[in-house]
């Protein structure tokens, strides 16, 4: 991602308001994204192009709200729905996507609070980093190599795991790597991904996973790609039940909450690397 244009003297003071407005575009971090600037009420395209300056596309459905934690004394938070009955992204949650500067190594942190009652059924998606934008999920083998997700998913009962698409995956779908613990309804949860690409010709990848500070997750010998290409270069935001069998859907309507994401070249404040 460029420098802020206002660094380059280039911009007039009311463009360099509207950008910090949105969010930290700095270099560490490249996004910083909460939504207390917002007022309560739907969570609208505009809102999501102020505050995700690389924003490719969105699809909101009306599904996204900007309101008051009803529970803590964090201000306001981005509020999603999931239909009764609904699954797949049509019909349930909300996702957007968002380019990056490619990198070799980035940081993703945030916070996201299930509501009590939430019903988990068998399973849907969080947001993660990806390659190749959002194109491979949904069943699309990386075999050249040039692209991988690696989204959160929640299972049965709250499991939580990452659900990963890349060159080496071995089966139709993307491939579940467990995280050794459940997401608890009405508890504010922080997730911490970093992601290192691999060497070309290697497989020296490291996808490192810590959850509530506890790292859950540190394994180093991936091969995301085949080649130079599969840099780092998105941010999905993808939620919703499923699965695409109606069995995924949730048997009444339920919340989750999301706030304070950051995208970055550092870890986020107050991580402890080293506590497993």
């Amino acid at each position: 991602m460029p420098a802020p244009i206002w660094l380059r003297g280039l911009a007039p003071w009311w463009v360099c308001l509207q950008l910090l407005a949105a969010g930290d575009l700095t270099d560490s971090p490249p996004y910083r994204v909460s939504f207390d600037q917002h007022p309560a009420g739907p969570y609208t395209q505009a809102m999501a192009r102020n505050d995700w300056p690389g924003l490719e596309w969105a699809q909101l459905h009306q599904r996204g709200t900007i309101t008051q934690d009803p529970d803590t004394m964090r201000d306001k938070v981005l509020k999603v729905v999931y239909p009764e009955g609904a699954f797949g992204p049509e019909d349930g949650g909300i996702q957007f996507l968002v380019s990056l500067r490619p990198a070799d190594e980035l940081w993703l942190s945030y916070w996201v609070k299930f509501e009590t009652g939430f019903d988990f059924r068998r399973g849907g998606k969080l947001p993660g980093l990806t390659s190749h934008g959002a194109k491979y999920s949904g069943g699309v083998i990386p075999e050249a190599g040039d692209g991988w997700s690696a989204r959160y998913m929640w299972r049965q009962e709250g499991t939580a795991e990452i659900y990963f698409y890349y060159v080496d995956m071995p089966g139709p779908w993307g491939e579940s790597l467990p995280l050794r613990t459940k997401f608890k309804p009405s508890h504010w949860h922080h997730l911490v991904q970093r992601i290192r690409i691999n060497t070309p010709g290697k497989s020296d990848g490291s996808l490192e996973v810590w959850i509530d500070g506890k790292q859950l997750m540190s394994q180093t010998d991936i091969r995301f790609r085949k080649g130079k290409q599969g840099r780092i270069d998105s941010f999905y935001f993808s939620t919703f039940h499923g699965g695409n069998t109606r069995d995924w859907a949730p048997n009444h309507t339920c919340h989750a909450f999301f706030d304070d994401f950051r995208i970055s070249t550092a870890p986020p404040p107050g991580l402890r690397q080293t506590e497993r």
